[in-house]
């Protein structure tokens, strides 16, 4: 079984080496083709990470995963089975990863916006009010507005806002850009209120996600307590008596063992699914 999982790493590798010597760049289909990805990583706080970073990384965790499993337990399909699982547990990581980025950068987006209605009301201008949250806003989006600021110096106003955007890929700062290249491009006395307004509906739905998300945890430590337990009883049995488990050596007992893990994993899975909070989608780009 080990033979057979180092030939098909060896394999996967020779393939990602042969493909990036011999095609160096994306063509424009592929790289709308990666785009959700591209935009998943930067949204999960990954903007240096690739979508082939990605891709090679879950094989690595795939193989390692299958590896383990097989030095443990010794059961060749079990371990393929687990090559499986360890394949989408970085997609799994990375997805609550991203939740967890977005739910505090949209807290930290409202108190920006609430700071920069207020500079705007003070009789700073936006460009100024944007400079002094890169100063004394939420210090998860310093660094951004830094840059913003930088930016705006170099290239102007409405391109240094669009590289914030596509930076941030957040739906909440997508309305708060294109408001404030339009508020820059046709001028207005009523950008602040926009922004105020902004702020309460949106302050209201993260009260509600808020609620919603600490009742799905409850859940998740629930089901991650019931999906563990049977396996930690499984690998804790295989060690101590061995024999024991000898009826699972044959490939029939793996393919038992196989599918309650599958159940195991398809009961967690379609959890995870049922108590998913719904998410909002970028419209303005």
């Amino acid at each position: 079984m080990i033979p057979l999982l180092l030939s098909v790493a060896f394999g996967a590798g020779v393939y990602l080496v042969y493909d990036g010597l011999t095609n160096p760049r994306r063509s424009a289909s592929d790289g709308r083709r990666w785009r959700g990805v591209e935009e998943f990583l930067i949204r999960a706080g990954l903007p240096e990470v690739t979508p082939r970073d990605f891709v090679v990384f879950s094989l690595g965790a795939g193989f390692a995963v299958g590896l383990l499993a097989q030095l443990i337990l010794g059961w060749g399909v079990v371990s393929l089975l687990a090559s499986a699982l360890g394949l989408v547990g970085p997609t799994i990581y990375y997805v609550h990863r991203h939740d967890q980025r977005r739910a505090a950068l949209q807290v930290a987006l409202v108190e920006a916006m609430a700071q920069l209605r207020d500079g705007i009301r003070a009789g700073l201008s936006v460009q100024e009010a944007l400079v002094g949250i890169a100063r004394n806003g939420p210090e998860v989006l310093r660094p951004e507005f830094t840059t913003l600021a930088r930016e705006i110096r170099m290239s102007g106003f409405d391109p240094a806002l669009v590289a914030l955007r596509e930076r941030l890929a957040d739906p909440l700062f997508d309305t708060v850009a294109a408001t404030l290249i339009l508020n820059d491009q046709l001028g207005g006395r009523n950008v602040s209120q926009v922004l105020d307004r902004l702020a309460q509906a949106t302050r209201s739905e993260l009260r509600v996600q808020q609620e919603l998300r600490a009742y799905q945890a409850r859940n998740v430590l629930s089901a991650r307590i019931v999906a563990v337990v049977p396996l930690a009883v499984l690998v804790a049995t295989r060690q101590i008596n061995p024999g024991y488990l000898r009826a699972f050596d044959n490939w029939s007992g793996q393919l038992l063992l196989a599918g309650c893990l599958v159940s195991v994993a398809l009961g967690y899975g379609a959890m995870l699914w049922l108590t998913r909070l719904p998410g909002e989608q970028r419209v303005l780009r």
